[in-house]
């Protein structure tokens, strides 16, 4: 088995312009305000790491910008990849790509039974508000929905209902991004204290998906049905997107960060993978936040 670790090192530009399309756009070593992180783990086959230089054109400018990649070491049988090294070792909020953890703690310490079961939350607590999407206002969640609708109060009344201490002790368990939840219980995800990179999400769902964070298999396989995304006859794709201010302590930025992550299992393996990029508005952002972690996952030939 052999690990590979393979950097987006240089990036040559010539005459490139920036006119990204969303069908085509990638996270680019010229760009520090994004990160994507692959992390394939192969079946049997012996990896061998190809260095290689790809060049992209614009079919509108004619130009093209280069791509140099190549690998540090190899050892065992995995292969990591990654655009923008220092931005991927950077903890940020994890906002939303925290429900898979909360999903995880609420299902092996009982507090959810299935992916079924009828979710509430204290809706003095948390009052219906006039911009919330009508997906947070429906009459009735479970596990499936809530996840899947990113509903936040639902999520937060989970936080709420495992307890202070529970919760400490299983992300410290987890040993999830930096531990910290002395923000708020129920909002230590959502620019509070709670900051994760987006290589510590990889090696995470790394961890769940062999079953090394000391939960029931059961919690596993829930949470696997409530994030799967699609699956057809090559691949199935779970997934998680999350979204937040990038400035939390600006009020008058509009600039909003935003995640994807999750994993692939193909025939060739099981591929984890994590997305997070800045752009100036949450119009922008989620216009292309699951496009562009496609596009890579499609590169590297995983989906």
């Amino acid at each position: 088995m052999k690990k590979v670790i393979c950097i987006v090192s240089a990036l040559a530009l010539n005459s490139f312009t920036q006119q990204a399309v969303a069908s085509n756009e990638l996270c680019l070593a010229s760009n520090n305000d994004c990160t994507f992180v692959l992390l394939s783990e192969k079946k049997s086959e012996a990896m061998t790491q190809v260095v290689s230089e790809t060049t992209s054109e614009d079919v509108n400018t004619y130009s093209s910008a280069k791509v140099t990649q190549g690998s540090s070491y190899t050892e065992e049988n995995e292969m990591l990849s990654l655009v923008n090294e220092e931005r991927a070792k950077q903890r940020l909020s994890p906002f939303s790509t925290f429900k898979i953890t909360n999903s995880l703690i609420a299902l092996d310490s009982k507090q959810i039974a299935s992916a079924q079961q009828v979710l509430t939350f204290d809706k003095e607590k948390y009052p219906v508000q006039a911009w919330w999407p009508s997906v947070w206002k429906l009459k009735e969640y479970d596990l499936t929905t809530a996840f899947k609708f990113s509903m936040v109060a639902i999520y937060r009344q989970i936080a709420t209902d495992i307890g202070q201490d529970k919760m400490q002790s299983y992300v410290s368990k987890f040993n999830y991004g930096n531990q910290d939840i002395s923000s708020g219980l129920d909002n230590f995800w959502l620019n509070g204290s709670m900051k994760i990179s987006a290589l510590e999400q990889v090696h995470f769902l790394q961890k769940m998906h062999r079953g090394q964070l000391g939960i029931s298999q059961h919690s596993i396989d829930t949470l696997k049905e409530v994030m799967l995304v699609e699956n057809n006859a090559n691949y199935s794709l779970y997934a998680k997107t999350g979204a937040g201010r990038a400035n939390g302590d600006d009020k008058s930025s509009k600039a909003m960060l935003g995640w994807y992550v999750g994993f692939v299992e193909n025939a060739k393996g099981v591929h984890y993978f994590a997305f997070n990029f800045t752009r100036g508005s949450y119009a922008e952002m989620k216009a292309v936040r699951v496009e562009i972690a496609r596009n890579h996952l499609k590169k590297a030939g995983v989906i």
